[in-house]
């Protein structure tokens, strides 16, 4: 009786250590590993803010953005196409991360202390200031001059701050989408749209009723950003981005996007 009583508590401890190893090596299976088993990398992009990311007249996602998205899915897999593009706003993309509907932000968001708190930044791999985008005709030169002005801001982007330390006599109306900010301005309900200088530069390249003003303020790096915590694939990020600035990928996508504005930015 006894035998059999220590052969029953030798086959409850086995299962005990076979339960534990399957627990352990479930938990250690990394984002990265989950990605890779799915088959696709799924990631947020913008879809209105050229030329990092924004929509042709087809349907196709395009820009600067779109174009790394698919680079670290021909990383990944062997095949660029492998990778699913969700449409992300300044508003939603953290929360996107956070509730697993995206795995990655690839959408031009600025790295500050308070959204380190909640996400893992990549390193920097863009630098943006912020300038004025205002009718043709206002006398509007810089933030100096929006006191008692209304200006359209982005909700949850950092120029929603930014305006209100930097011009708090300044009336901020926010918008979802940047469409909607650039029609509130040129339709008057807006004095000036403040957003990303390369943004605002090519708005003003391809309005010609309006123009960029100010000088660009409080300039912040881009960040690529991963859930708080994934550091095996944040370092992944950042060894694919640094091998795309030293075989010289990165030189050929600055060049296809920024050639005509280059001028006006700073290469980090």
């Amino acid at each position: 009786m006894e035998a059999i009583r220590r052969g029953i508590l030798i086959t409850v401890a086995l299962i005990l250590v076979a339960i534990t190893g399957l627990a352990g090596w479930a938990a250690a299976e990394t984002m990265l590993d989950t990605i890779k088993k799915r088959g696709n990398l799924i990631v947020g992009v913008k879809s209105d803010f050229p030329p990092f990311g924004y929509v042709d007249s087809s349907g196709k996602n395009l820009g600067f953005d779109v174009d790394v998205a698919h680079l670290f899915a021909q990383a990944l897999f062997k095949d660029a196409n492998k990778v699913e593009l969700v449409a992300v706003t300044s508003g939603n993309r953290i929360p996107f991360l956070q509730s697993g509907k995206i795995d990655i932000i690839i959408a031009t968001v600025t790295v500050t202390d308070e959204r380190r708190q909640v996400v893992e930044f990549s390193d920097p791999y863009f630098l943006s200031g912020s300038l004025l985008l205002v009718p043709k005709t206002s006398a509007i030169r810089g933030v100096e001059d929006l006191a008692g002005k209304t200006v359209a801001v982005i909700q949850g982007a950092i120029q929603d701050k930014d305006i209100e330390q930097l011009a708090p006599k300044a009336n901020r109306v926010k918008f979802g989408k940047v469409s909607e900010a650039v029609l509130a301005v040129k339709g008057g309900r807006a004095d000036a749209f403040a957003q990303d200088d390369i943004l605002i530069l090519t708005l003003a390249k391809e309005n010609s009723d309006m123009k960029a003003v100010g000088k660009p303020f409080i300039p912040r790096p881009y960040g690529i950003a991963v859930r708080k915590g994934d550091l095996e694939f944040i370092k992944w990020v950042n060894a694919e981005l640094a091998k795309m600035k030293k075989d010289g990928t990165y030189d050929k996508l600055w060049k296809k996007y920024f050639a005509d504005v280059e001028a006006n930015l700073v290469k980090p």
